[in-house]
């Protein structure tokens, strides 16, 4: 056995939650190895919906644009009257996406629909930018913690070897070890009596245009969409309720399903490029962390695939991680901010899971022993087949109110940590913004120069950003501004930056300051920023309100809860 000397921070897996830690952690000057067990990149379709929180996200880490250029609209659905499967039964679309508003300017982006394959592809692409490739064909066995650090055993080619590394995080999926080590456990269900297996599939008789299903309630739905990479190419599904299609793994198997139970024996399958089967699984883990190590993604939660939940959530583990991590790692936090990851993580989670799981309750339509065929149709045309209209799903409304790391100078209305929890996906939709909730966007922003920006595009993600938010300029306490200001300033170089926005043309802009004039009020109206007080929102790195206070000693209480300042 070989020991070699490696990265600071190992980071086990290389799917989207492994490889948005490992570009954020790079972003902040902390070096990363990044392994990954299996010997090549994978070309399946998997997990394909963008949520607006995602995109945002992208936008941060700089790739916003990149996704855009290749991801696809979310086609219309079409199901289909059975038996026969050609004559339209209903036209909808899955998801309604509203009107954007400029504090929310991306949830009217229909380009959300990407193969997993392809969005990873993104990911290293950017890596490899930064000098960080992934190690394929290597695999975390084994690793003991001490307080100065790790010894992780990895296994390559059969050959191991031993590395010291600060800190793991176990991206490596359900049956990694990272979490076994760990001591967590997954806690939930399986649908035993359930079963998906999904193939992406070259074939001719369909239209690209629509996303197409058949469905026999209480027994199965096939799903056929386009997966976007190339014409021809689509993503083929069988979902089963109260059916195990195990079996259909076999390519001949799988398509005679399909024609004999859809009537669809015009569709010509062509190529099978990918195939797999798994059974619905609605779990999460006890615990994120423990010392040392860390679990994001599916090595913490799986569940089914409506509502388009599970990428997503994955990649704000390890976003919400990284920050803290890298603080930590750098000597500029205490070690007791890593616990604000589980303590910030878990409640949304558990409320993810639970949506998720309802929404799967209709992914195949029931069937009542008493129901006749009309009353079954009547069914697969109601509101709740395959249609997702609950808001959260957005993700925007997560919040960490309850956070022991944020402060909220006016309080959360008396509510516990109970009330705040359980209200941690659904958020609360049109009330002020509060400590702990996700920063507004808001555009129209002109600086000294007359250049327009928008809020998002200032955030950055390895800043904290305060937001000055001054009263008319003739008005407000200079006093009071100046303090705030050299208060921020106690803060270690290069970890923040401070940006001053007023109503009118801010007077000066001190050294070290960037200076906004919000011509429209749209940042005064998002933030609900009134009256003749200096008000000042600290943005954390992962784009949510740290604080929200009104004067240098608030700030200091923030400070506490983060930094380590002599």
């Amino acid at each position: 056995m070989s020991s070699i000397e490696t990265k600071p921070v190992l980071i086990a897996g290389a799917g989207p939650a492994g490889l948005i830690a490992a570009l954020s952690l790079t972003k902040f000057g902390v070096p990363v190895r990044i392994v990954e067990k299996l010997p090549a990149f994978h070309t399946a379709t998997r997990g394909t919906g963008t949520q607006p929180r995602s995109l945002e996200i992208y936008r941060f880490l700089g790739l916003l644009d990149d996704y855009l250029r290749v991801a696809k609209p979310l086609p219309t659905m079409r199901s289909y009257k059975l038996p026969g499967g050609i004559e339209p039964l209903k036209t909808w679309k899955v998801v309604e996406h509203p009107t954007p508003t400029p504090d929310r300017p991306l949830v009217g982006e229909s380009r959300v629909v990407l193969g997993q394959y392809r969005l990873e592809g993104i990911f290293r692409d950017h890596l490899a930018k930064h000098g960080v490739s992934i190690e394929l064909s290597t695999e975390l066995v084994y690793f003991e913690q001490d307080v100065e650090g790790v010894t992780v055993t990895l296994k390559k080619n059969h050959v191991e070897e031993q590395a010291r590394v600060a800190y793991v995080i176990g991206a490596d999926g359900a049956r990694g070890v990272t979490r076994k080590l760990m001591g967590a456990t997954f806690e939930g269900q399986t649908r035993e009596e359930d079963g998906h297996v999904w193939a992406d599939v070259e074939l001719e008789g369909l239209s690209p245009e629509f996303w197409h299903v058949w469905s026999e309630p209480g027994r199965f739905t096939v799903t056929i969409r386009a997966t976007g990479d190339q014409d021809g190419h689509f993503h083929v599904g069988i979902i089963g309720k109260n059916f195990d299609p195990g079996y259909l793994t076999d390519e001949e198997k799988f398509v005679n399903f399909i024609y004999e139970n859809t009537g669809r024996r015009d569709l010509q399958f062509k190529k099978f490029t990918s195939m797999n089967y798994w059974k619905p699984k609605m779990r999460m883990v006890n615990r994120l962390h423990s010392g040392r190590a860390f679990i994001v993604g599916d090595a913490a939660h799986i569940h089914s695939p409506t509502g388009g939940q599970g990428l997503n959530t994955s990649i704000q583990d390890s976003f919400n991680l990284a920050w803290k991590l890298a603080l930590v790692h750098k000597g500029l936090a205490s070690p007791e901010l890593l616990a604000s990851f589980e303590a910030e993580r878990l409640p949304v989670i558990a409320e993810m899971l639970a949506t998720t799981t309802a929404l799967y309750e209709h992914a195949v339509a029931d069937k009542r022993h008493d129901q006749s065929k009309e009353q079954v149709a009547a069914d697969m045309l109601g509101p709740m087949f395959l249609q997702w209209r609950n808001t959260s799903l957005s993700q925007l409304d997560i919040n960490y109110r309850w956070s022991p790391i944020v402060f909220e100078a006016l309080g959360n209305g008396g509510l516990d940590d109970a009330a705040l929890k359980a209200r941690a996906y659904i958020g609360y939709p049109g009330q002020p913004v509060h400590a702990g909730d996700r920063a507004p966007d808001a555009p129209e922003l002109v600086d000294e120069m007359g250049q327009t920006t928008q809020l998002h595009e200032i955030f950055q993600p390895t800043l904290h950003t305060f937001l000055l938010f001054l009263p008319e300029t003739s008005r407000h306490d200079e006093e009071q501004v100046d303090s705030i200001i050299q208060t921020v300033r106690t803060l270690p170089e290069a970890t923040f930056q401070i940006i001053l926005v007023g109503r009118d043309n801010v007077s000066r802009s001190p050294d070290g300051t960037t200076a906004y004039k919000d011509t429209e009020g749209y940042a005064f109206g998002a933030y609900h920023v009134e009256g003749e007080q200096a008000t000042v929102v600290a943005v954390r790195p992962d784009g949510y309100v740290g604080a929200f206070v009104y004067d240098a000693a608030g700030l200091r209480r923030y400070f506490s809860r983060i930094f380590l300042i002599a």
